[in-house]
């Protein structure tokens, strides 16, 4: 618990975090008891001597509890010192999170969280001068034979639960959903989380803006159908009216035309033959009705004075992508990635690790992660900006913060519905959202 003090208390460190950062961290057998809590009335310190567990007390209140190698410890340490608004947020994406996995979790006034009528998670709270620490303890499989012994809840607190023993009052998450060991719950939960939260960029520095090309940047969607209705037509097959093809873009050209060819058309071999078509008709087209979207021009220009760097990651075959980029935004990007031989298309990260290895010198933390840590903001160097949820989980598969814009070609109901919970309607409130002055 020594990082978040560090984090929190820090006044040059805090002043440089424009944004909540959270970190999860696994510990050996240890009781951690409450700031205004004695130790003697919580903790067997018999059986915890004996059997190796640790025993220490933490800055904030709330209850005394058992982790081991069982518990994802969650910590998210925040510039602001209003606590209740901090807290409520962090249990809600806490209790979201757990949703979005399966769990029917739900909040209690007691700092809790619930399956049920058993608790999964309890949390704490302290504020420090310069920031709020807030501290969630999950059980996915905790030893709760352990558990039980090591902690000796009062007579009174039991009656007040209206139960017997500890062990009666909690449950694991990985009995009631099983997802794996300790480090697959880790991870999915650090994913879920990242989406949720309203990242700006740790230091107020958000050094590399990524962003997703058809729908975010450009509106291509007349010359991408234009283009599949050509290839179509030419190997005989029904075509689409352009309103249809919203729906069909998001994974590379070989997906387009495989979700435009008819039933039990949808063979690799015809895909390819159909392809044979599109590649070079749109190669000569693909900017004939192609547009930046209202605002971009201007946004990327104020992006690029302030200092950013900028990197386009799309599923389009790099020709194209690098071509339309450079014949709308010639100048602008440091980077443009597209489909490329040997390399998985999005929502694999492979992509954007490839951009922040080209831009940086090395991947996001999430793909360097250690085994005892994960801070799951990269320093801030990197967010993502797309307009699907395919970029949704690109971001997440990274380790990066996801802003979803409105304006492409998904609709901001559906995202919403999707669980992206920061979503931009205009290019230019992508400035809030990193803030590099």
């Amino acid at each position: 618990m020594h990082l978040e003090d560090y984090l929190a208390k820090e006044a040059e460190m805090v002043k440089t975090i424009d944004t909540p950062v959270f970190f999860t961290w696994i510990v050996e057998p240890t009781v951690i008891y409450g700031r205004h809590q004695c130790r003697e009335q919580e903790v067997n310190e018999a059986y915890c001597a004996a059997h190796g567990v640790r025993v220490v007390q933490r800055q904030s209140g709330g209850g005394c509890v058992y982790a081991d190698r069982g518990n994802l410890m969650v910590s998210y340490v925040s510039p602001s010192t209003h606590s209740q608004e901090v807290f409520e947020l962090f249990m809600n994406t806490l209790s979201g999170a757990l949703q979005r996995l399966g769990y029917e979790a739900v909040t209690t006034t007691h700092n809790d969280i619930l399956v049920g009528d058993r608790k999964v998670c309890g949390t704490a709270c302290y504020t420090t001068p310069t920031g709020t620490v807030v501290h969630a303890s999950m059980l996915y499989d905790v030893n709760l034979e352990a558990l039980e012994q090591a902690i000796t809840p009062s007579a009174d607190k039991l009656a007040k639960h209206a139960v017997a023993s500890v062990r009666q009052r909690v449950r694991n998450l990985r009995d009631i959903r099983d997802l794996g060991d300790i480090e697959n719950f880790r991870t999915m939960i650090e994913k879920e989380i990242i989406n949720s939260l309203p990242f700006r960029g740790v230091g107020g520095v958000c050094n590399l803006v990524i962003f997703d090309l058809d729908g975010t940047l450009l509106n291509t969607i007349d010359d991408l159908g234009y283009a599949c209705n050509h290839a179509l037509e030419a190997c005989g097959y029904p075509t689409h009216a352009i309103e249809e093809y919203p729906r069909l873009v998001g994974n590379g050209v070989n997906k387009l035309i495989e979700r435009a060819l008819p039933e039990g058309e949808k063979d690799e071999e015809t895909v390819l033959r159909v392809r044979a078509h599109f590649v070079p008709y749109y190669d000569a087209h693909n900017c004939d009705y192609t547009r930046p979207y209202e605002g971009i021009p201007e946004l990327l220009a104020t992006l690029k004075a302030r200092g950013y760097k900028l990197a386009v990651a799309s599923n389009k075959y790099q020709a194209a992508t690098g071509k339309i980029v450079t014949h709308f935004f010639p100048g602008i990007f440091d980077i443009i990635l597209g489909e490329r031989t040997g390399v998985p298309r999005k929502p694999d990260p492979q992509i954007v690790w490839d951009i922040e290895r080209s831009l940086t010198g090395e991947a996001g933390l999430s793909a360097q992660r250690s085994v005892s840590v994960a801070v799951c903001q990269p320093e801030g160097r990197s967010i993502y900006i797309g307009d699907s949820l395919v970029d949704r989980d690109t971001a997440a598969n990274a380790g990066l913060p996801f802003i979803a814009c409105s304006w492409g070609f998904v609709p901001r109901e559906q995202l919403v519905a999707a669980g992206c919970t920061t979503i931009i309607d205009t290019p230019m409130e992508l400035l809030n959202k990193c803030v590099n002055d």
